[in-house]
């Protein structure tokens, strides 16, 4: 499989998790100060403005959070996707960061949006809502919340519209083709139990991906002249 991603910006956004990782903890020293000093803490203006700066670092420490659990820490998510399809040939072509859709695998088992997940807990298909949807287990992730289960649906046309503006105008084609959305699992402790894949959405453990797609890639046929445009248009990117 060829690998093409965007190692600036992942580098790009690593500094920005560690900038903000550092203001976080300024931020929240500057409010502890508040608790410990008697004159600031008898005046309720001084009080407040510490208290609030200490909420800013609490909501800056989330922001980089995200940075560094994408961008900072190894493996980072797109390594573990390179991982978990290891072993397929070069017809498969995975891009990283070089477009409005942050995984995007080009191959002969169709054209696939990826989005990487670490939730533990089982997922299940509501009926009702049309959609899929997460029973959390670990109790730190219930407490702290640091892991969401991505809303395939909404994700799923949100990227049909991004895959959409990539394409307007450069194609002419009425054979374009449709992508599909790949909900990756990657925690062990993550399951998905009934319905696993619907209207063009396949929620997998990491384990199961590669097998499948080496099955799917001998019954689908595709437009190889889209894929050649796309390529093409995200490696100039």
């Amino acid at each position: 499989m060829k690998i093409n991603i965007d190692k600036k910006s992942v580098q790009r956004n690593a500094t920005i998790g560690k900038i903000l990782r550092w203001l976080s903890l300024g931020c929240m020293l500057v409010g502890l100060i508040a608790v410990f000093s008697e004159d600031i803490f008898s005046n309720q203006k001084l009080f407040a403005i510490f208290f609030s700066i200490m909420i800013v670092g609490v909501l800056l420490s989330s922001v980089s959070g995200f940075f560094t659990s994408r961008f900072g820490k190894s493996p980072r998510p797109d390594e573990l996707i390179d991982k978990t399809f290891k072993g397929l040939d070069d017809r498969f072509q995975i891009f990283h960061y070089r477009s409005s859709i942050p995984h995007l695998l080009i191959g002969p088992a169709g054209l696939w949006s990826i989005v990487p997940t670490f939730i533990d807990g089982e997922i299940i298909y509501d009926e009702n809502k049309e959609n899929w949807t997460h029973k959390r287990n670990s109790l730190v992730n219930r407490l702290l919340r640091k892991e969401y289960f991505p809303n395939p649906l909404s994700e799923y046309k949100h990227h049909k519209i991004e895959l959409e503006k990539i394409l307007k105008d450069k194609t002419k084609s009425d054979n374009n083709p449709e992508l599909k959305l790949l909900v990756l699992l990657l925690n062990k402790n993550g399951s998905i139990s009934g319905i696993f894949e619907k209207d063009n959405i396949l929620i997998m453990p990491f384990e199961k991906v590669k097998d499948r797609f080496r099955k799917m890639a001998k019954n689908i046929n595709h437009s190889g002249e889209v894929y050649s445009l796309l390529e093409d248009l995200l490696e100039i990117q």
